[in-house]
């Protein structure tokens, strides 16, 4: 679950990102409809991926490019994320694989047919895949030691290059979540979701396939 930019590869990534060309919304209530109820853990139950190579707006004028791969119980999460260098998905720059806690809460107030979810970090492992990411991580910090390509660090002490937050400061992230048509959606990281204020007000345009 990330939450800023950073300037090599700009992203906002993990479970949801902000904007797209396509949108989805969720259907209206009819009339006399006593309206959605919250999501439980058992509802999102289950694998949930990306439909396609996600392009999202990295706010330089430019595009950024991931997949995500969600497992969910009905009280945990696990999510590998991979990001890639070019509109195709064929050019993988790092990955990463992070699990954790989560709880359902109430239905969002701002954002229709969403609940509100926290989730948990429990670990959180990157992978560098180019070199150019490998001695970035290097030189941010990431991690315990220098990186190498392939080769797997954990980064949930230390955070890396702003984008993972250390655990000791960012302990859970405040989301939505919301099905709409079949797909798992969650909400627009756009803020910094490590409190109640930055609890996105919106779902993430792109929805997450059942598998």
């Amino acid at each position: 679950m990330y939450t800023r930019l950073f300037p090599l590869f700009p992203l906002i990534v993990a479970l949801g990102c902000s904007g797209s060309d396509k949108e989805s919304t969720p259907t209206e209530s009819e009339p006399g409809d006593s309206g959605p109820s919250a999501l439980t853990g058992g509802d999102i139950a289950g694998r949930w991926v990306s439909g396609g190579c996600e392009s999202y707006d990295n706010g330089q004028g430019g595009k950024n490019y991931l997949t995500r791969d969600f497992t969910l119980t009905t009280n945990t999460w696990h999510l590998e994320l991979s990001v890639f260098g070019d509109e195709a998905c064929s050019y993988r720059l790092f990955s990463a694989v992070i699990d954790g806690p989560y709880s359902l809460g109430e239905l969002s107030t701002v954002a229709q047919g969403a609940t509100n979810g926290n989730f948990g970090l429990q670990t959180d492992f990157w992978t560098a895949y180019d070199q150019g990411m490998a001695d970035t991580f290097t030189s941010a910090g990431c991690g315990s030691a220098p990186w190498e390509v392939g080769v797997p660090q954990e980064v949930t002490e230390t955070g890396c290059i702003g984008v993972a937050h250390p655990v000791s400061e960012c302990p859970e992230e405040y989301d939505i979540v919301g099905l709409l048509d079949g797909k798992l959606h969650f909400g627009e990281r756009i803020t910094d979701m490590c409190s109640e204020a930055g609890r996105p007000k919106a779902l993430v345009v792109y929805g997450l396939n059942a598998q």
